[in-house]
């Protein structure tokens, strides 16, 4: 067998034809086929993760009783109205209960939200410091939403050792006008 110039022509073509079928048929097939992997193992990881946060609320009607349940404690808390002078007065009576002047009580502006409205009340309240504490923790476990916002101590000087003089703004918490107009 004589191998010529016709030959090696067609050795060349033949060449070219796998060199252009690879180039412009097995290569970006082969990248698609990677991407295809890729978005497999993207999509098998985002079903891991969605299994496993299902797995976390299996129960999801005992999960909204508890919900509803929290919310309703909290709708406890802030009542529809807001009352100021009950809640003023049971703030007097802890003072009182734990030997404290109250020597200012001043209503601030209504702040008006959607969803709550905000009563605060400027208060001065004079005394022995333990006893303020005391007050501050009472406060603390009222039924009722309260903040105090603001607070200045000032320890006043030629009284008995401990004595205090307390600013403080306190605030009260009820429903606002779209909570209470869905009520």
């Amino acid at each position: 067998m004589r191998f010529g110039i016709r030959e090696a022509v067609f050795i060349l073509v033949l060449i070219g034809v796998l060199a252009t079928t690879w180039l412009f048929i097995f290569q970006p097939r082969n990248e698609q086929t990677e991407e295809a992997r890729a978005d497999i193992l993207r999509k098998q990881q985002k079903l891991q993760d969605l299994e496993a946060a299902t797995a976390a609320y299996m129960d999801l009607d005992a999960e909204i009783k508890k919900l509803a349940t929290a919310i309703a404690d909290f709708e406890q808390k802030l009542p529809a109205d807001h009352r100021e002078a009950s809640v003023v007065g049971d703030v007097t009576d802890i003072a009182r209960r734990h030997r404290l002047d109250v020597r200012l009580v001043k209503p601030d502006k209504l702040i008006r939200n959607p969803r709550y409205s905000e009563k605060p009340i400027r208060m001065t309240i004079v005394g022995d410091f333990d006893r303020f504490y005391s007050f501050l923790l009472d406060l603390d476990k009222m039924p009722r939403i309260t903040q105090t916002p603001q607070m200045v101590l000032e320890r006043l000087d030629g009284e008995q050792d401990g004595m205090m003089e307390a600013k403080l703004t306190l605030s009260i918490f009820f429903e606002g006008e779209a909570a209470s107009a869905t009520n």
